[in-house]
């Protein structure tokens, strides 16, 4: 049905005059109140009498039964249905005229509405319909997305990792995940997770590649475009590792810089170039030496000086051969 609603709080009044012809009547609008006078709002569809698969929707339909059963949930389905997982993103607006889509929904804020969703979840759940509640969990609603990901992504991903390549060397980023990896612990292990990537990297695959190229070659100037070939004469784990590659990298950026620092006497006695780029000299040597300077008076450090595990130093700083290390 179509309302017409003024904003004036006045209403028109009309006023029932006699006409000057006998037995004759009519209507007049009464002149203090005139319609010209009123300003009207535009004309809009009353959401109570217009069906749901016409209809336009501007916001999400919190706890509307109705709008429920007939638009959201099987918005919440077909999303399921398309994508494999229920994180919708907050912009996320159901496709209009899409026949993939139900009619019904079709420009429904999907996304807004899951976000309404994960707030209230994170508050205590208390203002979800408990029928709507049961919905989502029974479709496996993505309450908190971090975990979402971790279980139906991540850590089956792992599996399947381990199953194919015998360990799950892979990066992870800092601080990442870091609830469900505190809490999985255990079964992580089983798996051979790399808790420290860098240092798995570089003991069970670079290292052991380079000591390898040496008793092969007589050196350590690996080529560019040397990859670990797939013999039993080199490390399995370092199989098509690209050393050559990994080498430039070390000595143009110093990477890994902090094994290379506490494995010197293993790069000496293969005859590696160890020298440390000059940007990494000065971000990373020259406040050691500060220290160092600080605590003996002057910067003539040993060549055996292996700066100690104590509190004078900085604990990330602990193991590392100063005396071995020479800027590039």
């Amino acid at each position: 049905m179509l309302r017409l609603v003024s904003i004036s709080s006045a209403r028109l009044r009309v006023g029932v005059f006699r006409a000057a012809v006998a037995g004759a009547t009519r209507f007049g609008v009464d002149r203090e109140h005139a319609p010209t006078q009123h300003r009207y709002k535009a004309l809009r569809f009353s959401s109570s009498d217009t069906p749901h698969n016409s209809r336009r929707w501007t916001t999400p339909a919190l706890n509307d039964s109705e709008a429920w059963q007939q638009a959201v949930k099987p918005a919440f389905l077909t999303f399921l249905k398309l994508q494999k997982h229920l994180m919708v993103p907050l912009k996320f607006t159901v496709p209009h005229g899409d026949k993939t889509w139900p009619e019904a929904a079709w420009g429904y804020p999907l996304g807004k509405h899951a976000t309404w969703l994960r707030k209230q979840w994170r508050e205590g759940g208390g203002c979800i319909d408990p029928t709507q509640l049961q919905e989502l969990e029974d479709m496996g609603f993505a309450w908190d997305r971090s975990q979402y990901k971790w279980d139906r992504f991540v850590l089956p991903a792992l599996r399947r990792f381990y199953d194919l390549n015998g360990h799950t060397d892979w990066i992870r980023s800092e601080g990442c995940y870091s609830t469900q990896v505190s809490r999985d612990q255990a079964r992580l292990e089983k798996l051979g997770f790399a808790w420290d990537f860098y240092e798995a990297e570089w003991s069970e695959r670079i290292l052991p590649a380079l000591e390898a190229f040496h008793k092969v070659h007589g050196h350590c100037r690996v080529v560019v475009s040397f990859v670990v070939p797939s013999e039993a004469t080199w490390p399995k784990q370092a199989h098509d590792l690209k050393l050559g590659t990994t080498v430039r990298t070390i000595r143009k950026n110093a990477s890994y810089f902090d094994r290379i620092a506490r494995a010197m006497d293993s790069l000496e006695a293969i005859e590696f170039d160890s020298k440390i780029a000059v940007s990494k000299w000065e971000e990373r040597v020259e406040p050691i030496l500060a220290t160092f300077k600080q605590l003996h008076g002057h910067r003539n450090v040993p060549r055996d000086f292996v700066v100690p595990s104590n509190a004078l130093w900085q604990q990330k700083d602990w193991g590392i051969q100063l005396g071995k290390l020479e800027p590039r």
